[in-house]
């Protein structure tokens, strides 16, 4: 008698977290762009042999910031940086590496427009914690009509979805974190176009936007950034001969 409805429950229960689900993915996805992003709490890594907090905020009270002085400014640079890549995308040039032609590694990228102050000003960061020594909070955006059609314009064309993960020296700070997005970029773009493309071409051009919120962790001292991105390629050209 008592399994039908609780059947029913359960299955209502089901529809309620698959709708939530979808919803949560849509309000990032469409309107508002929100992650978590960390930094490290010791304002002057490295700089004592003990690494004691007490000497930290000693250090941190004669150059008159507080501990979290500089882990809050890492964080609004990194964070324009990303969201250029999640609201305009990055533009990239890409040269694989050919030994039997001599050709070395080639790879630069940039964002295809970059925010405005006016832009940066409509950042929010919300709920900060403390957490394995790392200041964390989260990063909201709104986009606006504009960002919205481009966002929607990625949307209708079928883009190949691309993967990546870049490594970078954890003591580079914002700098590491550049290279190792660009590393992530260059690996998602070079095993992609590998299954495509019979032979290595001379040069391969596009573009891509980060359609996942990017994940930045350390090993063995390291960056490791890991994205996701929509893939448009440009151009690719081969060479004429061998």
């Amino acid at each position: 008698m008592n399994l039908l409805p609780a059947r029913k429950i359960f299955f209502f229960l089901l529809l309620a977290v698959a709708c939530t689900s979808c919803f949560a993915q849509k309000v990032y996805q469409d309107q508002q762009i929100r992650f978590a992003l960390w930094a490290a709490r010791d304002a002057y890594p490295g700089y004592f042999d003990d690494n004691k907090e007490g000497d930290t905020k000693e250090k941190a009270a004669e150059a008159g910031e507080s501990l979290y002085t500089v882990p809050v400014q890492r964080i609004k640079e990194v964070t324009p940086y990303l969201l250029e890549g999640m609201i305009y995308g990055w533009k990239f040039n890409y040269t694989p590496y050919d030994k039997a032609r001599r050709v070395e590694e080639y790879f630069e990228f940039s964002p295809v427009q970059t925010l405005t102050e006016s832009d940066k000003s409509q950042i929010v960061y919300t709920k900060p914690w403390v957490q394995d020594d790392r200041l964390w909070c989260w990063v909201e955006f709104r986009r606006s009509p504009q960002m919205m059609h481009i966002f929607n314009s990625w949307q209708v064309i079928t883009n190949p979805h691309i993967k990546g993960i870049g490594y970078a020296r954890l003591a580079d700070g914002f700098e590491g974190i550049k290279e190792a997005c660009g590393e992530a970029l260059k690996n998602a773009v070079r095993e992609y176009e590998r299954k495509l493309i019979k032979n290595k071409p001379k040069e391969i051009t596009g573009r891509v936007m980060i359609t996942e919120p990017p994940l930045i962790g350390i090993d063995a001292g390291r960056y490791v950034v890991t994205l996701d991105f929509f893939l448009e390629t440009d151009r690719i050209v081969k060479y004429e001969t061998f």
